[in-house]
């Protein structure tokens, strides 16, 4: 009898995940997993570890690049019960699975801003937040700001409620790593439509003046040096349109890799050394990649 047999969860066999990552690039999971509910991911998770089976927690894909041949287990939190988008007040709740563009219509729909510069992530809330998603323009606006709690589940299956004094958010990064985010409750402020669908709107107008849209990227992939911008330093270099294989670097944003057709892993992570090759020999600072890279 397989391991997975009676799990009360979606099951797919041998699934692409280049079909689960923004980059459309990835090897097969030998098991994709959606668990209908709490209790079902934590007989996933107790279960893969009696069978000493490694896994990957995966949402949107948007920050992600696997090298790996193959992933032995992939858990996407997909379900009904972890997409749910209540609000409450002056409060938002979502579960990890929400896809942010529903995440701000909720907001715009009860009249709740603070949102607005998610407009055009494509995400889904437990990896906004675990990456403490923001802009830097016109300032620099961050989620974990608006996070009033998190509810987990640790590597053992136990759920816990993470208060404020519990978090840390920093610059694209966070203390959550070794959790799984189940829900998020997010405190935001009462506005007038009018003025939360402006600022909707002038952060999509933003994004796609200087991004462009439709590319296969995985948004910016480094992050900024102190008081500078990778896209600024790499543009300076002269890399705009530079490839290796069916990998790009963006002519219309320097820190956007772009797969041309069929990018491989190795070409981007070929073209990321290259990049911060260029960069540290001309500016003598160290690129940080902003994605994961598995």
């Amino acid at each position: 009898m397989s391991w997975q047999n009676g799990l009360r969860a979606k099951i797919l066999f041998d699934e692409p995940l280049s079909k689960h990552t923004t980059l459309r690039v990835g090897p097969k999971a030998g098991l994709w997993i959606e668990p209908y509910d709490v209790q079902a991911l934590r007989n996933v998770l107790r279960k893969a570890q009696t069978n000493k089976k490694g896994y990957l927690v995966i949402g949107f894909g948007s920050k992600l690049l696997i090298k790996k041949k193959k992933i032995p287990l992939a858990i996407h939190l997909g379900s009904a019960n972890f997409t749910r988008c209540i609000a409450r007040g002056t409060d938002i709740i979502a579960g990890a699975g929400v896809a942010l563009p529903k995440l701000i219509r909720t907001a715009y729909e009860h009249n709740l801003g603070g949102l607005e510069f998610l407009s055009g992530i494509p995400a889904t809330v437990a990896g906004a937040v675990m990456l403490n998603a923001g802009v830097s323009w016109p300032k620099r606006i961050e989620l974990g700001s608006f996070v009033s709690w998190l509810k987990v589940m640790d590597k053992n299956g136990k759920v816990k409620t993470l208060g404020r004094k519990d978090l840390r958010f920093g610059y694209r990064s966070s203390n959550l790593k070794d959790y799984i985010i189940l829900g998020v409750k997010f405190r935001l402020g009462k506005r007038k439509k009018m003025f939360i669908k402006s600022r909707m709107q002038k952060f999509r107008n933003y994004r796609l003046k200087t991004q462009g849209s439709g590319s296969r990227s995985a948004g910016c992939i480094f992050k900024n040096p102190d008081a500078e911008s990778s896209g600024r330093l790499i543009d300076l270099c002269g890399l705009k349109g530079r490839r290796i294989g069916d990998a790009l670097i963006s002519r219309k944003h320097a820190n956007f890799i772009v797969n041309q057709g069929d990018a491989s892993p190795n070409d981007i992570l070929a073209l990321m050394r290259l990049t911060q090759e260029e960069v540290k020999k001309r500016f003598k600072v160290k690129l940080e990649p902003e994605i994961e890279v598995i």
